[in-house]
């Protein structure tokens, strides 16, 4: 009797905590039921089993909201299934394989544009369904490209999500020779999801993972997604994807959720030897961004008819700048005032600050 109750748990355990291998095609079925996925297999979830995404957090309920991803693979084939639920909206998940190219802005895309931008994280492929659809598109970018995408009508996928039934999923099985690009082997996959209206150029509720700054109730303002679930996949370099592994476990974040939402703010802008300089006297005007979490920023510097003079030189470290007072032709600009433009790459914010050029 011991040894029938140890083979039970066995099995209990066996199916609930499964790895990647040669085949799982048997296991996994696209029906849009994600149930034949595992515990280890949830993307959104901790080793303990405690989810990293509410499902309760979108601005427009439950009912329009991601609950979780699941992931796993064999040889041949990544499995995907995203649970979710979608009244009268749009799911997708975005699938990022290649940091050489991808969309930086799904406004300027040539379908399903909407109105995001995406920072830390360039996707290569989409996947879209919406609100009693059984059949999502598959959509990858034009190799080297970032505006060009292309309907892949060969991929299976699958949904069942119907007008805010709860415990319904979006799937998707894609053979690993459709993403792979010039031969080039596949180290890692880094995927997120959100739920977005089914209008054009509209925004987003909830993604998943949560985002750094947080999300919009506003479905026409741009909201830029910058945290993502990145899955190794080939973590002994071989070229083939890792079998007998947790995906799971293979799972790191940009940021790990969960963690409440924080604006990019300025916190200071600070001007090593004040806002005024002389570049005839071979000075230099130097300044430093200090911010209350990690970006990078452009600076771009006008005169006060609004004229583009020049780029301010980022030599100096993280965040801090310096410029001659040249222009792009490499000529002293005439004495007066200018403007230092500061743009956050991820596009969430700008800053203005007026400095003096004298004789």
């Amino acid at each position: 009797m011991i040894y029938i109750h140890k083979f039970i748990l066995t099995l209990i355990f066996s199916f609930c905590f499964m790895e990647t291998g040669t085949d799982l095609s048997t296991r996994i079925t696209i029906d849009g039921l994600s149930d034949d996925f595992t515990s280890d297999e949830e993307i959104l979830s901790d080793a303990m089993g405690n989810p990293l995404e509410s499902s309760t957090d979108s601005y427009w309920g439950e009912y329009n909201d991601v609950k979780q991803i699941r992931a796993t693979w064999d040889e041949t084939y990544l499995y995907i299934a995203v649970d979710a639920c979608s009244w009268d909206n749009n799911l997708m998940l975005f699938i990022d394989v290649y940091d050489s190219y991808g969309i930086e802005d799904m406004s300027e895309v040539t379908a399903w544009q909407r109105s995001f931008k995406f920072y830390n994280f360039n996707p290569d492929y989409f996947v879209g369904t919406w609100d009693t659809n059984d059949s999502p598109q598959f959509w990858r970018v034009q190799e080297g490209g970032s505006i060009q995408v292309e309907l892949d009508q060969s991929i299976e996928t699958y949904s069942t999500l119907n007008t805010g039934s709860l415990g319904r999923s979006m799937e998707v099985k894609i053979p690993w020779t459709s993403l792979i690009v010039n031969g080039e082997p596949i180290t890692s996959i880094k995927l997120l999801s959100l739920i977005t209206s089914g209008d054009d150029y509209t925004s987003s509720p909830d993604c998943a993972p949560d985002n750094l700054g947080g999300i919009t109730n506003n479905s026409s303002q741009m909201v830029v997604v910058d945290n993502f679930a990145e899955i190794l996949i080939d973590g002994d370099g071989d070229g083939n994807p890792d079998m007998g592994v947790s995906p799971q476990a293979q799972t790191e974040f940009y940021k790990t959720p969960p963690f409440e939402p924080l604006a990019l703010l300025i916190q200071d802008v600070i001007f090593e030897n004040g806002k005024t300089f002389s570049p005839s006297l071979g000075e230099k005007i130097y300044f430093e961004l200090e911010t209350n979490r990690g970006t990078e920023f452009n600076v771009k510097i006008f005169d006060v008819s609004g004229k583009f003079i020049n780029n301010a030189d980022n030599d100096s470290g993280p965040l801090k700048w310096s410029w001659d007072g040249k222009n792009k032709r490499e000529k002293v600009s005439p004495f007066g005032v200018y403007i230092l433009y500061f743009i956050a790459d991820s596009g969430e914010l700008s800053h203005k600050e007026a400095v003096v050029l004298i004789k």
